[in-house]
């Protein structure tokens, strides 16, 4: 065991860290997010709840919201859709992509209880930040 501390301590701390930090960053995500959700009919037992609901619906959306995010900036870097269709098709997609994690969730948990509106709110101030990264290149790409 002490020969794989000594080899790997570094990659064990990072991979802790970061970690923390994905826990941290979604667990303050989750209280945001379970308060608006809140004001549209979303139920729950505990605040750990909440954050659990959101760390699974992370992992769970995070395929769907990666492909229903790059659509858009594809198209619009080929010249196929113009900026403001693909902010558009983003937030239809990502909203759409978000949705359909946070429900399959809420359908598997006993201990919260979204209604649809409260599942689309949050959906749709979820996606908003990314908006501004439709026109922008990935790194290395000219």
């Amino acid at each position: 065991m002490k020969e794989i501390w000594n080899k790997y301590h570094e990659n064990i701390i990072t991979f802790l860290l970061l970690g923390a930090l994905f826990f941290c960053v979604v667990s303050v995500s989750a209280l945001f997010g379970g308060t608006i959700m809140k004001i549209f009919g979303f139920e729950y037992k505990s605040v750990a709840s909440i954050v659990l609901f959101f760390i699974i619906a992370t992992i769970v959306s995070s395929p769907v919201n990666l492909m229903a995010g790059a659509f858009p900036k594809v198209l619009f870097s080929f010249g196929r859709l113009s900026k403001q269709v693909a902010i558009l098709l983003y937030i239809i997609l990502d909203t759409a992509a978000t949705s359909l994690g946070l429900r399959v969730v809420d359908y598997f948990m006993d201990t919260v209880s979204a209604t649809d509106l409260s599942i689309i709110m949050v959906s749709f101030i979820f996606t908003l930040p990314g908006i501004k990264d439709i026109d922008k290149k990935p790194k290395g790409v000219k």
